[in-house]
């Protein structure tokens, strides 16, 4: 039996498969509004540095959204930065202004925000510090009820307050939503270094915390109520976990300190645990290896608070 193929069908088939010899349509340039800005957009809208300048750039908007030149001039101005602003004069080909952003030489870690106005219009961005390591946080300049600026996930979650003479950091359960929280303090593409920090748990009627360390997104926890020290990668799927008992008290300081070695195509994940004041073990307190590494990741500090639970001199290096 003979199949009859008509034309149309052969030309829905080749539209269909990416075309069939036909030329590719360069695409019309974006033509730009001429009508006036409405609105502005200030880009990159979050960034990062550890002390290189950042070029920032206003783009605007006409009433139909449309890209336009005519965003008026613009004002620059920080808030919360440590640095200068070194605006770029304005090219009447290009649709948007420029200016970089260079942070002090000897800035410390810390997090604010630029401003572009132009009359009636804002626009905003933040921008993060972080220098190169080592770092060192005591808590002593960061002012009461609040955190370190650069820190993703501490705002209203952890505290700064005084104790005993000293400014510490606080993780007192929540007033709504999850006990846990992780707080990363860095760039997602750190490696090998170590952290370290003093920490302090305490006891809420039956209830006690958990606490730890994180390094290349790995946790180093001490766990209150089953008295029990882990290593994992993440608490949904312990696929690598390393768990041992670890008793420990509330109301005594202990310092922690966590590292990562990748060797081999493997990590190799080391944790240590002894009482403040005390001298340093020299054996690691937990070992645990992970044959699917986490190369890097932000350092940062765990808690799940159900009762109070203190931090203290964060190291790391």
């Amino acid at each position: 039996m003979r199949i009859s193929i008509s034309m149309s069908a052969i030309l829905i088939a080749c539209v269909l498969v990416a075309g069939c010899a036909s030329k590719e349509m360069a695409p019309e340039p974006m033509k730009m509004s001429t009508a006036p800005a409405v609105s502005l957009l200030l880009t990159p809208a979050e960034t990062l540095t550890s002390g290189d300048p950042i070029e920032f750039s206003v783009i605007g908007f006409d009433v139909d959204g449309k890209r336009t030149n005519a965003v008026g001039t613009i004002q620059w101005s920080t808030m919360g930065l440590e640095g200068t602003l070194q605006p770029i004069p304005f090219a009447p080909d290009k649709n948007t202004t420029t200016t970089a952003f260079t942070p002090d030489k000897n800035a410390r870690a810390h997090a604010g925000m630029i401003f572009a106005e132009s009359g009636d219009m804002k626009a905003t961005a933040r921008v993060r510090v972080v220098p190169p390591l080592p770092w060192a946080e005591d808590f002593e300049t960061i002012e009461l009820e609040k955190i370190p600026t650069h820190w993703i996930g501490a705002t209203g979650k952890f505290f700064v307050r005084e104790k005993d003479g000293n400014k510490i950091l606080v993780k007192p359960p929540p007033q709504r939503g999850l006990d846990r929280s992780n707080v990363y303090i860095g760039p997602s593409t750190m490696k090998d270094y170590q952290i370290q920090v003093d920490l302090m748990g305490t006891r809420n009627k039956r209830r006690l915390p958990d606490m730890g360390l994180i390094a290349n997104r790995y946790t180093l926890d001490m766990q209150g109520r089953h008295q029990r020290l882990q290593i994992r990668s993440w608490a949904s799927d312990l696929r690598m976990a390393k768990t041992i008992d670890f008793a420990w008290e509330t109301g005594v300081w202990y310092t922690m300190k966590m590292m990562v070695e990748i060797a081999d195509d493997k990590a190799i994940i080391h944790g240590k645990v002894w009482r403040t004041g005390e001298s340093e073990p020299a054996e690691w307190t937990i070992t645990a290896e992970d044959p699917l590494p986490n190369r890097e990741g932000s350092p940062g500090i765990y808690g799940n608070s159900p009762a109070d639970i203190y931090y203290d001199n964060l190291k790391v290096w």
